[in-house]
């Protein structure tokens, strides 16, 4: 087994980081120019990148861990279409156009996103010296908390909509409950792998979109 002991390049991970930033800044700012409609074009390639720099940066990856993040994929992405179709899963709501090309009303992207999230979440919590069922609810935590904020200026930006243009409060059950089940997946196929990035991954994402809110709060009301 590989010698995980054995950071990676610092170079590697730095650069990641730079790159993360980077990336959702221009978006940030670029958001309020009238280049809007080309920036949230691009929406996917920052969400793809992003996807893509967090497991370029794991250690000890394995056809296990792929195989259990595939998993995780198709199951987001069927309660998505079942969700869009029937409204009962998450509530009743449908996706605009920014997250790209869709299957059956769902952006594929979608299905990825679940993913990525969750890997991160249970790669973080996967480090701590805290019972297992602890760390996988503070884990399914922090999908939701990001969710949460984009919850708020998602119409704003053509990501969904919601019928009374407010998220229920079921939406958040049910990413709670799907985030738990995912993680409880993902974490013992991760226990023996690292990745140091998926902090800055999640942490990344969350001040991306409060800083939306708060500008949208602050400045565009």
């Amino acid at each position: 087994m590989k010698d995980l002991s054995v950071p990676l390049p610092v170079n590697k991970l730095y650069v990641s980081i730079i790159i993360l930033c980077l990336f959702h800044g221009c978006g940030l700012i670029g958001f309020y120019t009238p280049y809007r409609d080309w920036f949230l074009s691009n929406t996917p390639l920052n969400l793809i990148l992003a996807t893509a720099l967090l497991f370029w940066n794991h250690q000890g990856l394995t056809l296990k861990m792929v195989a259990g993040t595939i998993g995780v994929f198709l199951v987001g992405f069927t309660a998505e279409v079942i969700g869009v179709a029937t409204g009962d899963v998450f509530g009743e709501y449908y996706y605009g156009d920014a997250f790209g090309p869709k299957f059956l009303e769902v952006p594929w992207l979608i299905g990825m996103n679940w993913a990525a999230l969750c890997f991160a979440a249970a790669t973080v919590v996967n480090t701590w010296q805290k019972p297992f069922i602890l760390k996988a609810a503070v884990a399914a935590a922090m999908p939701v908390s990001i969710d949460f904020l984009i919850e708020q200026v998602c119409e704003k930006f053509d990501f969904w909509y919601w019928q009374g243009h407010v998220a229920p409060v079921q939406n958040y059950i049910s990413w709670y409950v799907f985030s738990f089940l995912f993680v409880l997946v993902l974490m013992p196929l991760l226990r023996n792998s690292q990745n140091r990035l998926a902090p800055y991954f999640l942490l990344v994402q969350f001040f991306f979109f409060l800083f939306l809110n708060l500008v949208e709060f602050f400045y565009v009301r």
